[in-house]
């Protein structure tokens, strides 16, 4: 798995988390899935200087996409990612009940200046162990990744194993797991970033064949 090039805000301490993960009220039991199950999204976009304050960054957005207070057009990537793994339209309800059954967690632990924007390369590389730290401490039993360009960016290694391929409608998709420190191997996949281009319909089926391994 390689990684790419670009810049970020480096006013941060390499190999740390700083963006504390969404953790739901019922992720410990699988809620509504029963499944421990993972969401990783890439990365923030923060265009203000920031300070400790926003470590909750991410647990705050989920709230506010909970809190339907605004249209933004951000709030129909987790729009279109949930449908994509009930297989249907959602309302409010709903949403809460599948955001609370779910961890989400930003990989990079850098905010990138710009939207769409890759971090560098010692950026992926810094972000290897808080994200084990998050996979150790929360133990979750799938990880969907959310991008092929993360994925990408993913650390191979010893940990690292390949499943085998998903196929849904001719179209192969790749799947593999990583090794806790006590054996236990965590699923993980990719999915197209939900924010263009996603077809939640398509993607359901996929994440079925994933979550029935």
């Amino acid at each position: 798995m390689a990684v790419t090039d670009g810049t970020a805000n480096s006013t941060f301490m390499s190999n740390q988390q700083f963006f504390l993960p969404w953790v739901g009220s019922a992720y410990g039991t699988g809620g509504i899935f029963g499944k421990r199950i993972m969401v990783l999204g890439e990365s923030h976009y923060i265009e203000e200087e920031i300070n400790d304050d926003y470590r909750r960054f991410t647990q705050d957005m989920v709230e506010n996409y909970l809190s339907f207070a605004d249209s933004e057009g951000w709030r129909n990537t987790l729009l279109k990612f949930e449908r994509s793994l009930v297989g249907h339209y959602t309302e409010p309800q709903e949403s809460r009940k599948i955001w609370q059954s779910l961890l989400f967690y930003n990989y990079l632990q850098v905010p990138m200046d710009s939207t769409r924007q890759a971090g560098t390369a010692q950026d992926y590389e810094d972000a290897v162990e808080p994200f084990f730290e998050v996979l150790e401490q929360y133990r979750p039993q799938y990880v969907i990744v959310w991008g092929q360009r993360l994925w990408g960016n993913m650390p191979a290694g010893e940990r690292w194993s390949w499943n085998e391929d998903i196929v849904v409608d001719g179209q192969v998709n790749k799947c593999g797991n990583y090794a806790l420190k006590d054996g236990t191997r965590v699923k993980i996949m990719p999915v197209y970033h939900p924010s263009v281009g996603y077809s939640w319909e398509y993607w359901h089926k996929v994440i079925s064949a994933f979550l029935s391994l």
